[in-house]
C-alpha cells in the first residue's frame, strides 16, 4: 500500500487499451471508491513489469491488489458468456489479491449501449469490490449486481454508479482491520510495545508545545 491510500491497485493492461480510455476508466473507479469512503491509488503497469515502471507494480498483498485487463476471456466457462465481464480470484476463505477483466466483453457492452470508458471503470470497481468484500456474491442492484440493467447502465453513463451503504461499510471495516494488523506486525518486528508507543506520542506532543 502506498502512503496516503487505504488501498493500492496495480492495473496490468494486456489488451492495449488506449491511454485516454484507461485513465478515464481508472478515474471513474477511483471516484466510486472515494464515494464509498476509501482512498485508492492506481498504478498503470504494462503486461510485464519494466524497469521504467514503479517498483510497486510487482507488489501484491491484502492492501495492494493486482488487476489484469485481458484482451479476451480464455476460460471455456466464460468466453462465450458475454454477460461475464471479469473475475475475482478468491479462495475458500474469501481471501484474494488478483482479479481480471475481459476487455472484449466490456467493449461489446459499451458499444451495444453507446457508452464509453465508463463501462470499463465500473467493471474495474466491481471486480476489486469482490476482493475487498471477500465474496463473489452479488447484490440485487447497484455496483455489485450480477447483471446491470437500465438503472445501473444509466448510473454508469452519468458517472454515478455506487456501492451500497452496507458494502461500503464492509469494505472500510475490512481494510481498516488489515491496516491495524499490519501496524501491529510492524511494531512486533521493531520491538515497540503499546506502552512505548504511548510514551513516544506523549514525548512528541510535549515537544510541540
Amino acid at each position: 500500500m502506498l502512503p496516503g491510500a487505504d488501498l493500492t491497485i496495480s492495473v496490468h493492461d494486456y489488451a492495449n487499451v488506449s491511454d485516454a480510455s484507461l485513465a478515464s476508466a481508472i478515474a471513474q473507479a477511483s471516484q466510486a471508491f472515494r464515494r464509498a469512503g476509501l482512498a485508492t491509488v492506481w498504478l498503470t503497469c504494462g503486461p510485464r513489469v519494466q524497469a521504467v515502471e514503479p517498483r510497486a507494480c510487482a507488489s501484491v498483498d491484502e492492501t495492494h491488489l493486482m488487476l489484469k485487463i485481458l484482451p479476451r476471456a480464455v476460460n471455456a466457462q466464460v468466453k462465450d458468456r458475454l454477460d461475464v465481464l471479469g473475475t475475482a480470484l478468491l479462495d475458500d476463505k474469501g481471501g484474494g489479491f488478483f482479479a481480471c477483466v475481459y476487455y472484449d466483453h466490456v467493449r461489446r457492452l459499451a458499444e451495444n449501449r453507446a457508452l464509453g470508458s465508463e463501462v470499463l471503470g465500473a467493471v474495474l470497481a466491481h471486480e476489486i469490490g469482490h476482493l475487498l468484500l471477500g465474496s463473489n456474491r452479488h447484490s440485487v442492484s447497484g455496483m455489485m449486481s450480477a447483471h446491470w440493467q437500465a438503472n445501473e447502465l444509466r448510473a454508469i453513463s452519468e458517472g454515478a454508479m455506487d456501492f451500497g451503504t452496507a458494502e461500503s461499510k464492509s469494505m472500510q471495516k475490512r481494510l481498516h482491520a488489515l491496516q491495524s494488523a499490519r501496524h501491529s506486525e510492524s511494531d512486533e518486528l521493531t520491538g515497540i510495545t503499546a506502552k512505548q508507543k504511548s510514551e513516544m506520542a506523549m514525548v512528541a506532543a510535549a515537544g510541540l508545545r
